[in-house]
């Protein structure tokens, strides 16, 4: 009989692949999700795995050769989310006063900073091809057999096959910043060598008017505090000024100006030299939400904290308050803090159910009640994400969650 069952399940998992090609990608993915937890609900005890018959034995691993060993040409490209939404190829993403996240079905995830514009230009089976138009990108790409991406932004390309890294084009002095905090990168373009990037290290470069190409790599610290030389004429452009934009004559940029060019840390000392405390109290909601992403891209957590929370505190009944709460949560988990994190999602969708970032909010709460082995609550959660967001970026997660006993 289980040999027989065993037969049963393999010819069902034939036919459902044999029917891959007429049936859409949410609801195959389903149903192959659906047949592993029948086969894990039938598999036999340990002892009694040895008395199948070699017929048993033969279907079983033909069932598991067809699941796991498809055909190249069979899989599907990866599908993306933008924030609450289904992601389309070649569309505009746009991060105006808050950023947006873009997660992928592989697990990889990218978050355009506020004031950047990026878009998805293809997506593969092993990855994806991405175009920063302006601003600031935060990557963190998953490691797979065969793993492919990149990032163009003007005449360059960032290769990647598996990182965390950052990535800023600014068009009006056509200048590229990468960091590489996990990892490793390649960055060609522009008729120059090929540029390898290892965790700990950064490249700059930029295209002058009639220069020939530059570069600066060197592992990542604090901007200079010092001003840029002042130009002498048209053939006065040195290489100090082709690694750093060029300072608008008679203007001295704001942290907002500063943060939109990708200059975080510059941005962030710009205001502690006003007073970071001062400022706190008197910028807008909005512009206390830029300055909180400007402190966590440069690095300063503690100061990121100070600014959200500071919107909570002077606009409670903003929808910034609730992006606020989003944000700490963010900032919680990135530093290990998981009762924290969870605290501040639940917060986020107790005040904003339906805000633009519940699903998001939802599905990394769902990850981190799942994380800290609290069963119950993390079946409840799966079953609440389910119900909203049933081809949402965590629902495979979700049944995974309920599929066990």
């Amino acid at each position: 009989m289980k040999s027989q069952s065993l037969l049963v399940l393999g010819a069902r998992l034939r036919d459902d692949l044999a029917r891959h090609e007429a049936v859409d990608r949410s609801s195959e993915a389903r149903a192959r999700r659906q047949l592993l937890v029948a086969v894990a609900a039938r598999k036999p005890r340990r002892r009694a795995a040895f008395a199948l018959g070699g017929a048993g034995l033969v279907a079983a691993a033909a069932a598991a050769f067809l699941l796991l060993a498809r055909p190249a040409t069979q899989t599907e490209p990866l599908s993306f989310w933008v924030e609450e939404r289904a992601g389309h190829v070649d569309e505009w993403v746009t991060a105006r006063e808050a950023e947006q996240s873009l997660r992928f079905s592989d697990g990889s995830s990218v978050v355009a900073a506020p004031h950047t514009t990026t878009r998805v230009l293809h997506i593969a089976p092993n990855g994806a091809e991405l175009a920063l138009e302006r601003g600031h990108l935060e990557a963190h790409v998953v490691h797979r057999d065969a793993t492919r991406w990149q990032v163009a932004a003007g005449p360059f390309v960032v290769h990647v096959t598996g990182t965390r890294f950052h990535v800023s084009w600014d068009p009006q002095v056509e200048k590229l910043a990468v960091s590489v905090s996990e990892g490793r990168v390649e960055v060609t373009g522009g008729g120059q060598p090929r540029h390898e990037l290892v965790a700990g290290s950064a490249l700059e470069l930029s295209v002058g008017a009639g220069t020939e190409l530059k570069s600066a790599l060197a592992a990542p610290e604090p901007a200079s505090s010092a001003e840029p030389r002042a130009e002498s004429g048209e053939s006065a452009r040195d290489e100090d000024e082709l690694i750093r934009p060029r300072k608008l004559a008679e203007h001295k940029p704001d942290f907002r100006e500063l943060s939109t060019a990708g200059r975080y840390r510059e941005a962030l000392a710009l205001v502690e030299q006003q007073g970071f405390g001062a400022e706190c109290e008197s910028l807008s909601a909005r512009d206390l939400l830029t300055l909180g992403s400007t402190a966590r891209l440069a690095g300063r957590a503690d100061r990121a904290k100070e600014a959200y929370l500071a919107v909570r505190r002077r606009f409670p009944s903003g929808s910034e308050a609730g992006i606020s709460a989003f944000s700490l949560g963010r900032l919680a988990s990135d530093a290990g803090r998981a009762s924290d994190a969870m605290a501040w999602f639940k917060r986020y969708l107790s005040e904003q159910p339906s805000g633009a970032l519940s699903r998001e909010a939802a599905g990394r709460l769902l990850e981190l009640l799942e994380q800290s082995g609290n069963q119950a609550a993390a079946r409840d959660a799966a079953t609440s994400y389910l119900k909203q967001y049933p081809s949402g970026p965590h629902a495979a997660l979700a049944e995974r969650v309920l599929a066990r006993r």
